[in-house]
């Protein structure tokens, strides 16, 4: 297993105040396998307990912090008379760690880590542990977009079978083998001698004819019947079990070449599609979702609706191009670049009934993780109906003074839902 970075970046930062001991490390670090063993059980917290792990100000009763308090314990005992409250910087650090070797060990739980984190840093300043996050934005979208690259490759030239030559390894035949001594026995017998060697013809002109006649008959008789007896042993020595595994073991080898030729062609076909897709979609600016063109929808919900659109495009695994492909979109449709706003401003036209009906059938309650969850879930819930844009940093842990974009917003809310998406499949897995 690779080395934890991030639980020996907050160690050494100080953030788990271990001072000398050893043995406060190994606990630590035992209460780390065991949260990456649960996460690993259920793959829709992993959402939950990274929202947890970023806000350096969340309550000491949400259920992700509680829960990793539980799993402390077991390995240091003795941990509550040291923090009469749960020691929140040490079990935030807890499950930064497990997310990150979560993250290093599975692809999927990577891309959920990266858009969560990503959508929230954005929005917030670490201050001292701003580096420590860094590493985790900064890997994590590395690997993210190495897979997509790779997804979404197109092959520089056609795939080609290759074939191995077909060579026999196991079959063996035996060789024809005619036995001398019997032959001449055979042959003697043709000829008229008896077991004596004494010859039972005569000098007799007409003895030697019926001589001949008796010669050739016996001759042919005795080496016809040596060689059929030679060749059925040569046909007994042929297994046809053997030869059957020698052609399938062939065939086989052909058809992993066949396989692997029109897996690699496939992939650049859907390739393709995806990018001619992304460029329909961009040179129509129609909305699938409203059934109307961009420049008929109100600027204020523009952005929400974009990323829904291009959410259902989009396969599981995408570059980071497409968050630009959003943005540099939303820009073509409006005439000039819209300036920033704090979060409440920026939200705020969802509170409205209008755009609540137009949206609600199409932006749907997300994965709910309690006392805190993403930005995009909040907004579904306000959409909704459920929750009041008042209760938004209690939700998201979110100041209202932050500033954002509606581009920062279009990106964050498609993130959210290709997020959603992954989790929906892990719980249905």
């Amino acid at each position: 297993m690779e080395r934890n970075e991030v639980f020996y970046d907050w160690l050494r930062a100080k953030f788990f105040d271990t001072g000398d001991n050893d043995d406060r490390v190994k606990q630590l670090s035992a209460a780390v396998t065991d949260l990456v063993a649960v996460l690993k059980a259920s793959p829709a917290e992993v959402r939950c307990y990274t929202l947890a792990a970023l806000d350096a100000n969340i309550p000491t009763d949400n259920p992700r912090i509680v829960a990793t308090y539980e799993l402390l314990k077991k390995h240091w005992s003795s941990v509550e008379g040291k923090y009469p409250e749960a020691p929140r910087g040490i079990l935030r650090g807890i499950i930064l760690s497990a997310l990150y070797q979560l993250g290093m060990e599975s692809d999927k739980l990577c891309r959920i880590i990266y858009y969560t984190a990503s959508g929230y840093a954005q929005f917030v300043h670490f201050g001292s542990e701003q580096p420590i996050i860094d590493r985790i934005l900064q890997e994590f979208g590395r690997d993210v977009e190495n897979e997509a690259t790779k997804e979404w490759a197109l092959a520089k030239a056609p795939a080609a079978p290759s074939f191995a030559q077909f060579k026999s390894k196991s079959l063996e035949l035996g060789s024809i083998e005619v036995d001398p001594t019997e032959l001449e026995a055979t042959l003697k017998i043709a000829i008229g001698l008896n077991e004596n060697n004494y010859a039972s013809y005569s000098q007799n002109q007409q003895q030697n004819l019926i001589w001949g006649s008796h010669f050739a008959s016996k001759a042919s008789e005795g080496i016809a019947s040596l060689i059929k007896e030679s060749a059925q042993e040569l046909g007994d020595s042929i297994s046809v079990e053997s030869l059957e595994n020698e052609i399938n073991s062939f065939f086989e080898g052909v058809n992993k070449s066949l396989s692997a030729a029109f897996k690699e062609s496939f992939q650049s076909l859907l390739a393709i599609e995806q990018r001619s897709k992304l460029l329909w979609w961009k040179e129509t600016l129609y909305s699938t979702t409203l059934r109307k063109g961009y420049r008929e929808i109100d600027a204020a919900v523009l952005p929400v609706v974009m990323a829904i659109d291009l959410a259902k495009l989009l396969p599981e695994v995408t570059p980071v191009s497409v968050d630009y492909l959003l943005t540099d979109t939303y820009r073509a449709i409006q005439s000039a670049a819209p300036a920033s706003q704090t979060l409440p401003e920026l939200l705020a036209p969802f509170e409205d009934d209008a755009h609540q009906q137009l949206l609600a059938p199409h932006l749907a309650t997300m994965t709910d993780c309690g006392t805190r969850t993403t930005l995009t879930a909040f907004l579904a819930q306000v959409i909704q109906g459920q929750k009041a844009l008042k209760k938004l940093t209690a939700a998201t842990g979110l100041r209202a003074e932050v500033q954002a974009s509606p581009e920062q917003l279009a990106v964050l809310v498609l993130h959210d839902l290709l997020t959603e998406r992954l989790i929906q499949e892990s719980n249905a897995a």
